[in-house]
């Protein structure tokens, strides 16, 4: 097989892993009825929740039932929100519910859901819009109600850990009639106020209680802030969509608190320890530097300033002498150069008259010389032109002869001939078609018909 194999725990981590950084899944709202529920002693639920084809194993730990008001039974129709993982032991897939609310709230989550996806699609929740938050903050705003224990919780946890920071309350409504009108005001109020980071806190609380913090404006105006912002909203189960666009979510107020500002005994002790870091380093090279002025201060030149410098006079004066005779032998070779150039432009100029002339005599020569070949040819081809007209077989014809074909074959005998063929009778000027009446034989004297 040319492909790896897998062990089975190998595989059930790969699909644990990828299930739970798929961000779709980690807060996901799912409807459907409860059964095979269970209530174990150490306070945790185990329970089924299915619809007419499927049904998916849910956990519920004893911390987040804890804070649900009604103890489900089989065949409550219910919508539970949590994330979604494998139990590696059994490799089987399961819901972490972080929040269980009967069938009535339904409606609510839906509209909650649409918000989040809308929002979500705009880009308003995207990580390129996090800012970061300072380290070391000197102004933070606080937006929450005064008459809250969050508001205590998060403003002496700010004075315990950075006192250094000037902390700044905007009250505002929470929850109820006329909250989110307050929340936007105050926002936009701290936001102007060149805040280095803004927290947004308050308790933990119902769905309805915690509506607020899920309202569009309330989101969007954290959504325009300049000014980094962190979120601490209910109990680490509890998510509402500021969670989604601030900067930094943390679980708890006090959380929100710890995140925006560094712990100052922490920061006391990095401080001592540069310190001492810098005081060691500072003497070490205190060390260093008396050991050189140690080394120095019997050098001949730091006893004898002046021998120094006048020895720095004398090498300065040496280089100047050598920068003048520098200077007269460069005049001079400048002036070599200019006199070697006159005498190449004039023997140039000699040597170029010299060649031209050479060179019209010797045209001229081989012009007489071209004339003369070139009569001598034209006589010889004369007397060849001569010998040739006088070997041409029209030559003889014009002195009276004539030449016989039969079927363009030359006749030069009278054994050649057929009688019963036509003649072709060649003379100077023409030729002859001609039909053989009667052959004679010259040299015997006969008649052949």
């Amino acid at each position: 097989m040319s492909q790896s194999i897998w062990t089975v725990t190998a595989l059930i981590r790969f699909i644990k892993k990828h299930l739970e950084t798929e961000s779709t899944i980690q807060y996901v709202a799912v409807q459907g009825e409860i059964s095979n529920f269970t209530a174990h002693r150490s306070g945790h639920w185990y329970f089924t929740l299915k619809d007419n084809q499927s049904r998916c194993s849910c956990v519920m730990f004893a911390t987040a039932a804890s804070k649900v008001s009604l103890v489900p039974k089989d065949g409550d129709q219910v919508i539970v929100v949590g994330s979604v993982s494998v139990f590696e032991a059994s490799g089987q897939m399961q819901l972490y519910v972080t929040r269980l609310i009967p069938q009535g709230l339904g409606a609510l989550y839906a509209k909650l859901e649409a918000l989040k996806k809308k929002l979500s699609q705009a880009g308003i929740f995207d990580d390129t819009r996090k800012k970061a938050i300072p380290a070391y903050p000197e102004s933070i705003g606080v937006i929450t109600s005064k008459n809250t224990a969050a508001y205590q919780d998060v403003m002496s946890t700010l004075k315990r850990r950075w006192p250094l920071a000037d902390v700044v309350h905007y009250h505002s409504a929470v929850q109820g009639e006329g909250s989110i009108e307050q929340l936007v005001d105050a926002i936009n109020l701290a936001d102007g106020n060149a805040h280095d980071v803004m927290l947004l806190v308050r308790g933990g609380g119902s769905i309805e209680d915690l509506w607020s913090f899920n309202e569009e404006p309330v989101v969007m105006a954290i959504a325009a802030c300049k000014t980094p912002f962190i979120s601490g909203v209910g109990h680490q189960s509890d998510v509402t969509l500021v969670d989604f666009v601030a900067d930094v979510r943390a679980p708890t107020p006090t959380g929100a608190a710890e995140m925006a500002t560094p712990d100052q005994n922490d920061v006391q002790l990095t401080i001592t320890k540069n310190l001492g870091l810098l005081k060691y380093k500072l003497n070490a090279m205190t060390s260093e530097k008396r050991r050189l002025l140690v080394q120095y201060k019997d050098h001949r030149y730091l006893k004898d300033p002046t021998r120094l410098l006048n020895e720095y006079q004398m090498s300065l004066s040496f280089i100047y002498q050598q920068l003048d005779k520098q200077q007269l032998k460069v005049i001079r070779y400048q002036r070599l150069i200019d006199d070697f150039r006159k005498q190449l432009i004039q023997q140039s100029n000699d040597k170029l008259f010299i060649h031209k002339t050479s060179i019209d005599k010797l045209q001229v020569s081989m012009k007489h010389q071209l004339m003369v070949h070139i009569v001598r040819n034209n006589d010889k081809i004369k007397l060849r032109r001569q010998l040739l007209e006088s070997l041409s077989p029209l030559a003889v014809l014009n002195r009276g002869y004539a030449i016989t074909y039969q079927q363009a074959k030359l006749i030069t005998s009278i054994h050649q001939l057929d009688k019963n063929k036509e003649l072709t009778i060649r003379y100077a000027d023409g030729t002859v078609d001609a039909k053989i009446i009667q052959i004679k034989e010259s040299n015997h004297g006969k008649n052949n018909l």
